[in-house]
């Protein structure tokens, strides 16, 4: 990686961590507010629907924005092709779920998601304005706009969404946070990075970005239906609020591992697709990745499966005890997503979207059949099967990574063996605190993890790892410098 790559992309890394530091911070504790103000029942009807907007939004999108972010130089035809194209379908979709709304009301034997569906479904109208702009600040690597984009749709729709909860609107004020974000994200990115579509089509640049992105499409497609293939079986075999555990569970799992992964791929991606030409370079960065990622994700997760009781009681509150299991068990599949990811991202760079499509396909039907094997022990065991498939996966993923970049699961192990180990020494401590301490929960949470991070980074820093290397000479140098030149520090 060149210099002045690196450079940008740890600037780049810099803001995307004030995002997540900041926006998804925000996000999660407006959501910690809300569920105490509202009931399990009210987040498991919006579970119930957001598969459909989930698989509705990648027909929208289609792949056109990571085509677009691989272009050297967006042309305004190809801006205004795509955007055509996401306005035209995103239409379509919502004039077909408004139809359907009585009929998914009617598969989850919940009345009020007619209305619900019906509403939600404007945000992918919404959401097909930014599709353009979004593609463009990746391709240019300027996250920083995004970064105060996504801070001030959080905060103005997670404000909203209280003081609707405080009066008692119930489910609608989950509603109106989805809505209100996508319009003010969908606002403020008109406003900081203007551009007038030409409102012309051209179909030899349709044709070009959906011949990329058409399989990216698929694969999207998959991933996201058996994704949450798990909250429509739970949410028509079981009850709302039994899905409003599981949802809250992912939403813990999601606010550590699932938003460091975006933060790591929002940057990996553009990054990385200006050198898949060198192969050598390509596989050295995505080996930083993997290490770097690994060290932050995989303790995080440990300590959070070990500490999930004392974290969902005190945070969310008794009433949600029962997404205790549910984050255990998603905390041990979190350990690994993110290896998953990077794997497939591989194949992206390197424009293989056929051999990620296969990929998927082929996972997806080891997916499908955990998943039918742990229905027969219940509800958790239906769950553990979804688990159980994505370290299956993983297998599957690194083969294609081994032959494009000559980087085997062998190697990934040996770059991530000093983390897992030190992870799990940890966490076994943190679980004998948590066994024989007799504080309350909250200082029992603290403790725990105060304790768990502070042995984990002795660790590494008493055996020099490569990781702490990285940091030092690195991250922590950009971070000064960074801070230095917007007059936060003194230049040293």
């Amino acid at each position: 990686m060149t210099e002045s790559l690196r450079d940008k992309s740890l600037s780049a890394f810099f803001w995307v961590l004030v995002d997540k530091l900041g926006g998804s911070v925000a996000n999660f504790v407006v959501t910690l507010v809300l569920a105490r103000l509202l009931m399990p029942e009210d987040f498991g009807l919006v579970a119930m629907v957001m598969v459909f907007f989930e698989i509705s939004s990648s027909f929208i999108q289609s792949g056109f924005g990571y085509a677009l972010v691989r272009e050297k130089n967006i042309s305004e035809i190809d801006k205004s092709t795509t955007f055509l194209f996401n306005l035209a379908t995103a239409v379509f979709l919502y004039a077909v779920l408004f139809v359907a709304a009585p009929f998914i009301a009617a598969f989850f034997r919940q009345d009020l998601l007619t209305a619900i569906v019906r509403v939600m479904g404007l945000n992918l109208i919404i959401g097909s304005f930014s599709i353009v702009q979004h593609a463009v600040l990746a391709q240019k690597i300027d996250f920083k706009t995004m970064t105060k984009v996504r801070l001030a749709a959080v905060v103005f729709s997670g404000v909203c969404a209280i003081v609707l909860a405080f009066r008692e609107f119930g489910v609608w004020s989950l509603v109106t946070r989805i809505g209100l974000m996508e319009l003010a994200g969908t606002i403020a990115l008109w406003v900081l990075n203007p551009w007038k579509p030409s409102w012309q089509f051209s179909r030899a640049s349709f044709r070009k970005l959906f011949g990329f992105g058409s399989k990216i499409l698929a694969e999207a497609l998959i991933d996201k239906s058996f994704r949450h293939l798990v909250q429509i079986i739970i949410g028509r075999a079981y009850s709302a609020a039994m899905l409003g555990f599981f949802a809250q569970a992912n939403t813990f799992c999601n606010m550590t591992a699932g938003n460091f992964l975006q933060t790591i791929q929002k940057i990996s991606y553009p990054v990385l697709a200006r050198m898949h030409d060198d192969v050598q370079k390509l596989k050295a960065g995505y080996r930083q990745i993997i290490a770097m990622s690994s060290f932050v994700i995989l303790p995080v997760m440990t300590f959070m499966g070990v500490l999930a009781d004392p974290l969902v009681v005190t945070l969310a509150g008794e009433k949600w005890r029962e997404s205790v299991p549910f984050l255990q068990l998603l905390c041990a599949g979190g350990a690994v997503w993110h290896l998953n990811s990077i794997n497939l991202d591989v194949l992206l760079v390197l424009g293989r979207v056929d051999l990620s499509l296969r990929l998927e396909i082929i996972k997806k039907g080891i997916t499908a059949l955990a998943i039918i094997i742990g229905m027969q022990f219940g509800i958790y065991g239906l769950v553990a099967g979804q688990v159980a498939a994505v370290y299956l996966s993983l297998f599957i993923n690194t083969w294609y990574t081994d032959r494009l970049l000559n980087y085997t699961w062998r190697e990934q192990a040996r770059d991530v063996a000093a983390t897992a180990g030190f992870s799990l020494i940890t966490g076994s401590m943190v679980f004998l605190f948590e066994m024989y301490v007799k504080f309350a929960g909250v200082w029992v949470l603290l403790g725990g993890f105060g304790i768990g991070f502070a042995l984990y980074a002795g660790l590494h820093l008493a055996t020099s790892t490569k990781e702490v290397h990285f940091l030092k000479t690195i991250v922590l140098p950009k971070i000064r410098k960074t801070l230095a030149s917007r007059g936060i520090i003194q230049a040293s």
